[in-house]
């Protein structure tokens, strides 16, 4: 694991914090490359178990943590805040930055790409222009388009051009509120219980001072307008129809409606004529499959996804 080069964010005033995983053993061939993009409120860290995993297995990893989150902060009142201007472009053209980086690492192989959650829906936009940068992609965590992102974009439009720095906890607690209510039995008391079925988890998270933090009102403008451009029904009709993309997500995640958004996305992709894609749901998980109990099931899963299209395999 190495993060000794500086690598400024398009936003011209943050170094990404990052990390490149490769095989600890020196003699293991990289057969391909792994892009993580994290998801809201979180950070890198939390993927690194899961990365040396892939990269032990031939698969060289990066992560990083976006604009307003985990060490490319410059301060704690930066967490949930992305960009004074155009911070929707910022984090898209980031993903890029980070993708060249690690493309110039290993060049010669094929390229994936993971988004989680408001990762997987900055993937999906970043897919609409860049696919073609890509051997394939992996959207854990994501949603189905939602009606309630049109209520909400023009109510928060306002609130992050009068307050674009307050966080808003209001939104923060109804959203977890309304997450939570979707579960059949929470296991915890935590108000993040909807991320995970092993309470030791959401402990772990809950005890994390890079997660958790509630967005500013510019964090959430920007998370709408994601939403609103990477989760409607045409966001990928630009994407070749033989692009392999794998989505993943536990059964009883409340983001992907339980299941059932996540099996619309599945769905419609393939009434579009999309020929490779791949649907992995989780029956006993909820919505971060990287951090459940039988987590090591969903690596090799994953493992066995990359390796079925990485080529000489």
């Amino acid at each position: 694991m190495s993060n000794t080069e500086h690598i400024t964010s398009s936003d011209n005033i943050h170094y990404l914090h990052h990390n490149f995983f490769e095989p600890s053993d020196n003699s293991k061939a990289v057969t391909a490359t792994l892009l993580i993009v994290h998801g809201m409120a979180e950070h890198s860290g939390r993927y690194a178990e899961f990365a040396q995993f892939l990269a032990d297995k031939g698969i060289a990893v990066a992560t990083y943590d976006q604009l307003g989150h985990g060490q490319t902060v410059k301060s704690a009142d930066e967490l949930g805040f992305f960009a004074d201007e155009h911070p929707v472009q910022s984090l898209l053209k980031d993903v890029i930055i980070m993708a060249d980086s690690l493309k110039a690492r290993h060049p010669d192989v094929p390229h994936f790409i993971l988004g989680h959650s408001m990762g997987s829906f900055i993937v999906r936009n970043v897919l609409k222009h860049h696919a073609q940068n890509f051997t394939g992609a992996i959207l854990m965590g994501t949603a189905d388009a939602n009606p309630l992102t049109k209520v909400l974009l023009p109510i928060n439009k306002i609130l992050a051009k009068v307050a674009p720095r307050k966080p808003n906890p209001v939104f923060a607690n109804v959203m977890n509120k309304v997450l939570n209510s979707k579960l059949d039995n929470r296991l915890s008391s935590s108000e993040f219980a909807w991320l995970s079925a092993d309470p030791a988890a959401v402990e772990a998270y809950e005890a994390d001072p890079l997660t958790g933090f509630d967005f500013t009102n510019n964090g959430f403008l920007t998370l709408f307008t994601l939403m609103e451009t990477g989760l409607n029904k045409k966001w990928a009709t630009t994407i070749a129809k033989d692009f392999p993309m794998l989505l993943i997500s536990g059964e009883n995640d409340p983001i992907g409606d339980m299941g059932k958004g996540i099996r619309n996305v599945a769905s419609r992709l393939e009434k579009q004529n999309f020929r490779n894609i791949t649907l992995q749901l989780y029956s006993h998980m909820r919505h971060e499959p990287l951090h459940e109990q039988d987590k090591a099931l969903v690596y090799q899963d994953i493992l066995d996804w990359l390796k079925s299209h990485t080529l000489g395999d």
